[in-house]
């Protein structure tokens, strides 16, 4: 019998896979994002992928992407469609937002998209993203902005998508 964890992704899959795709262009939200050729760049709560394999064709192969999420069943997805794809720059990481085995300033950016809310602390994921940004790194984060603080500042909004730059 399905875990709860995997019915929950199985009906998330089937809108991002299906039906997201049809009013959504990913690269426009990437590109809102701030994503550039040879970046570092962290995905948060990756889901089913549906930005994965096109922020590694955006940062090339002089960027990498790391898509993180807490469900098991997510990331195995996920590695299947970058292998599927051929996709060499990608990988999937199994870690909660808040509290990841990174080291201090891994990323250029790290991007936050398609969370109607975190799962979690928002204050402790925010203090783990800060701590694994390199300074002046960007964090976007589409939708709502999230709660202010003072580690952030906001730089740019564009398509439902805020860019804050990590201050300090």
């Amino acid at each position: 019998m399905p875990t709860a964890d995997t019915v929950h992704f199985r009906m998330m899959s089937l809108i991002h896979e299906n039906l997201y795709r049809l009013v959504r262009d990913p690269y426009q939200a990437l590109d809102a994002a701030g994503l550039e050729v040879g970046q570092q760049v962290l995905e948060v709560g990756c889901g089913p992928g549906f930005f994965t394999a096109p922020a590694a064709r955006v940062v090339g192969p002089a960027g990498h992407v790391y898509a993180l999420d807490i469900s098991p069943a997510a990331v195995k997805h996920v590695q299947g469609k970058i292998d599927a794809a051929g996709i060499t720059n990608a990988d999937t990481v199994l870690a909660d937002a808040a509290h990841t085995d990174f080291p201090d300033s891994s990323f250029d950016l790290a991007f936050v998209f398609g969370l109607g809310h975190a799962v979690g602390d928002v204050g402790q994921i925010l203090s783990e993203l800060h701590r694994l940004l390199k300074p002046g790194g960007i964090l976007s984060i589409e939708g709502r902005p999230w709660p202010a603080d003072d580690r952030f500042r906001l730089v740019k909004r564009q398509v439902r998508i805020s860019q804050f730059r990590k201050v300090g």
